[in-house]
This record gives structure tokens, sequence and C-alpha cells, in this order.
């Protein structure tokens, strides 16, 4: 072989060798090209993912707040609909406010002597058709104190009761036909009244003045009754404050009481 067929040979051999070497640059450039796509492709379709997870995820979220929403607003409606019972009242309130607390049902009467003792507006059967029921009745100031008490009427005259000292209390209560309870009116002022003319031949009437339901100012009593019981010829006696008084006396004393008098049956 001639020195120029060498010459040849080598530019040949150099030449494949720089063709494979270009192939194999070209093959890695295409292959990291792919393999970038892909990267590409991947994280689209991760942030694509991530944000349908993060729609699913707030979509849950209001709907868990709707529902608690609904649950707060039917919690509410609930207790909006139950009855409000007031245990105690803490802040000053005027006896007006606490007569309309007592008569609603959110708080009860007490007893004015035993506290242990209580009246609810529940208790009276208000308005029903039975002998024994009660009715409210109007509000007046009974104990001449400038503040009004309030008049459940019913059987023997019902019961009136007074607000003082952030309570209701009873002030006053009729007791069967001896003690049927009223009101009048004697010399400008209030005085309750129990009458008992449940007894053939005799009839009684006591009145209390008051100046506050806890302040008995001033007693009176009148009374008609047998000199002796047993003999109803012996004629009658008439009675003002203990004193015997005559029949003229005694019309005219209890004729300026009964035309005052307001009954609260």
């Amino acid at each position: 072989m001639n020195k120029k067929e060498i010459t040849i040979l080598i530019c040949a051999l150099f030449m494949m060798l720089s063709l494979g070497a270009c192939g194999r640059v070209k093959e890695d450039e295409y292959t990291a090209t792919q393999q970038e796509s892909s990267m590409q492709v991947g994280e689209t379709v991760d942030l694509e993912i991530n944000a349908d997870e993060d729609t699913v995820n707030m979509d849950s979220e209001i709907e868990n707040d709707e529902d608690i929403n609904t649950e707060n607003s039917s919690s509410l409606n609930q207790q909006e609909s139950s009855p409000q019972v007031v245990e105690s009242v803490d802040e000053k309130m005027t006896s007006e406010e606490l007569l309309d607390l007592f008569i609603n049902g959110s708080i009860d009467a007490v007893n004015s002597t035993d506290m242990t003792l209580k009246f609810n507006i529940a208790d009276f059967n208000i308005d029903s058709e039975g002998w024994d029921s009660y009715s409210i009745g109007e509000r007046i100031d009974l104990d001449n104190d400038g503040e009004n008490e309030l008049i459940i009427c019913g059987p023997y005259g019902g019961i009136y009761f007074d607000a003082r000292d952030n309570n209701v209390y009873d002030f006053a209560m009729g007791d069967g036909n001896a003690n049927v309870l009223s009101y009048t009116y004697y010399n400008g002022e209030i005085w309750i009244m129990y009458s008992n003319s449940m007894n053939e031949g005799y009839e009684c009437y006591h009145m209390e003045k008051y100046e506050g339901a806890d302040n008995l100012v001033a007693e009176m009593s009148f009374s008609a009754e047998l000199v002796d019981a047993n003999n109803p010829e012996a004629g009658m006696k008439y009675l003002l404050n203990g004193n015997e008084i005559s029949y003229d006396e005694y019309a005219a004393f209890g004729s300026k009481i009964f035309a005052a008098e307001e009954s609260t049956n």
C-alpha cells in the first residue's frame, strides 16, 4: 500500500469517528430535551392536580362552614323557641318590669313570709272556664306607696302581688267565704278589705291601710251580729272598731265603704 492510499484510509476512519461522535451528541441532546419536556409536563400535571385538590378542599371548607352556620342557626332558633325561665333577677328592675316578668312566666312570685313558697302564673289556670279560674286584673297602687300592685282576679277575690326589692311577693289573698278579698277607698286612700258574711245573722268587715306592702299603718273593723247567738229574737248589735254603735251609724258608715268598694272576684 503506497503512501497516498494510507492517507486516504486515515481520512476515512477520521470521518467515521467524527460522524459517530456527532450522532451521540445529538442523541444525548435529544434525550435531555425529552427528559426536560417530560419534567415540564409532570410539573404541569402536578400543578393541575394540586389546583384541583385545593379547589376540593375549598369546597369542603365552604360546605363545612355552611353546615356549622346551619347548626348554629338551628341552635339559636331552638334557644329562641324555648321558654326563657329566669331563676333570679340580678340587675335592679322597676316594679312594672318585675310584674311583666311574672305575668309572662319568666319569674315566680314568692310568699312574703316564706320565700320557699312560690307562685307561678301557670298555676292560676288563667281565663279557663272553671269556677276556680283566674284572670289578669288591673294594676293599682293598693299600698299607697306610689307604685302599682298587680291584681290577679279569682275565687274569693283572688290575689294581689307587690314588686319590691327585685322580687314579686304576694301582698293580699282571699281565703274562702270567711275571708273574701276586695279593696275600697276611704278618706282618699286605698284600703284592703276582707269580708265575712258566710253565717246567717253575722257579717264582719276588716280593713287595712298600708304605706308600702310591708308597712301596715292602720286597721278598721265593723260588724253586725246577734246579741245572743242562741236567740235570734234578741236582736242585733253593731260594732265599729270594737265599740258598739247604733244601726243608723253602722248603715251610714257601711254605705260609704261599700259604695267605693271594688270587687276582684
